[in-house]
């Protein structure tokens, strides 16, 4: 009988660790966030960086067009055109391989011999300042929004990739297109073009 006894309390025992260890063993979904981010969701983080990344675009293609880069002008804006809320990690990469291949380009325009510019591509340098600063206002407002950003179980397998996308190189693009928007601020000054209220509310975030 006390061996009977001595066996239940045992058992007992070893039920209240095993009950213990599994309120405190962390869940998948609470590994994963549980379905919810300290952020934004999957989605919003996508949608609200492809908006920011069209206005960029957008920049590059006016500015690129106002310094006299075509051709180069006509592949960002149909880029742009084609970026979708729903983007795709790839969409994203390439969006962002060709915003980078566009900053290079336009820095290098703008840095080197003095182009002559007329009233009209002046104003078409000023409104792609204007759109870049929205951009980059954009891209700083997203920071808080990326903070922390875990993928929830249900959107593993949709918008969790593009979002992981933009988490991992908003800094980056942040910081280049920093350094895009300064010089276009100090060209457009040498040049004489009227620079919009966003590229000063821009350069104060940064």
């Amino acid at each position: 009988m006390k061996n009977k006894r001595i066996s239940v309390l045992l058992a007992s025992v070893l039920l209240g660790a095993s009950a213990v260890a599994s309120a405190q063993m962390p869940s998948l979904g609470g590994m994963l966030g549980g379905g919810k981010s300290s952020g934004a969701s999957a989605e919003q983080i996508v949608s609200k960086y492809v908006a920011g990344t069209q206005n960029v675009m957008k920049a590059d293609a006016n500015m690129l067009a106002a310094v006299g880069l075509k051709d180069e002008a006509d592949k960002v804006a149909l880029h742009a055109k084609n970026l979708t809320e729903g983007a795709t990690k790839d969409a994203l990469e390439g969006a962002s391989k060709l915003q980078s291949d566009s900053s290079k380009a336009l820095e290098q325009q703008m840095s080197g011999k003095k182009v002559v510019m007329d009233a009209a591509s002046k104003k078409q340098f000023a409104e792609g300042v204007q759109d870049l600063s929205k951009g980059v206002i954009q891209y700083v407002g997203m920071s808080k929004d990326v903070t922390g950003f875990k993928p929830s179980v249900t959107s593993m397998g949709g918008a969790a990739a593009p979002a992981l996308f933009v988490v991992q190189n908003l800094p980056g693009s942040i910081k280049s297109l920093a350094s895009t928007l300064k010089l276009a601020i100090e060209f457009s000054k040498t040049n004489n073009i009227p620079l919009p209220k966003e590229a000063n509310d821009a350069t104060s975030m940064l």
